[in-house]
């Protein structure tokens, strides 16, 4: 494959190789292991014999069980390989079956001030506002201009092209956001009461007071 050329080019230097090699094994591992894991969710359509309109969970073993039907495994099975391998596996054991269909959720994280904080399982046609609905909404404290999508250490959309995604209708497909990633939205900060004003006041003017005390002595 192209990456690894790349890594084996005495053209570029170490550290764009390294990058190529640890490329070239994350791709080797995909196509190996497939993209599901357990824990992952899948909404499943079959129409035919039997009919099924529902959200399965990848168990143990990398399967998921068809209720009515027969277990399906998907160890080794990519994203786009999904629909025609439950076809494929279904249609073996029910025949009449016209239909089938699989979306794959997505499970990201919001973090921050919103209602209800933590990871989510939705479908890829989510938008970013319905990302945060998901969530119960922002908070009364929640500063949405501030809003980020990021994957670990890494800004993946600043709070301007959020702004614009969520003004634009943009799902969460269409972003290439991808399993593990968040939407991190930032706490303004309560407002001040009167205690805090004052607080704050006096820690401003007592230190000033006090120099111009002692300049007058």
């Amino acid at each position: 494959m192209e990456l690894d050329r790349l890594s084996a080019s005495t053209a570029y230097g170490e550290t764009t190789r390294m990058r190529a090699r640890t490329e070239a094994a994350a791709v080797r591992r995909r196509l190996t292991e497939g993209d599901f894991h357990v824990g992952d969710r899948l909404i499943v359509n079959v129409e035919g014999p039997v009919v099924l309109d529902d959200t399965v969970t990848v168990l143990e073993g990398v399967r998921i069980t068809i209720r009515g039907i027969r277990d399906v495994a998907l160890a080794g099975v990519l994203r786009s390989e999904l629909t025609a391998k439950l076809r494929s596996d279904i249609i073996e054991i029910s025949r009449n079956t016209t239909r089938v269909s699989a979306r794959p959720l997505l499970r990201l994280a919001v973090f921050g001030s919103v209602t209800n904080p933590g990871y989510l399982s939705l479908p890829p046609e989510t938008t970013v506002d319905q990302l945060i609905n998901a969530a119960g909404g922002p908070s009364g404290t929640a500063d949405m201009g501030r809003v980020t999508l990021e994957r670990a250490d890494t800004v993946l959309l600043t709070n301007d092209a959020v702004r614009t995604a969520i003004a634009q209708g943009r799902t969460i497909e269409a972003l290439g956001l991808a399993d593990g990633d968040a939407l991190v939205v930032p706490d303004k900060g309560q407002p001040m009461n009167a205690q805090a004003k004052v607080q704050l006041f006096m820690s401003l003017v007592f230190p000033i007071l006090t120099i111009f005390v002692f300049r007058r002595r």
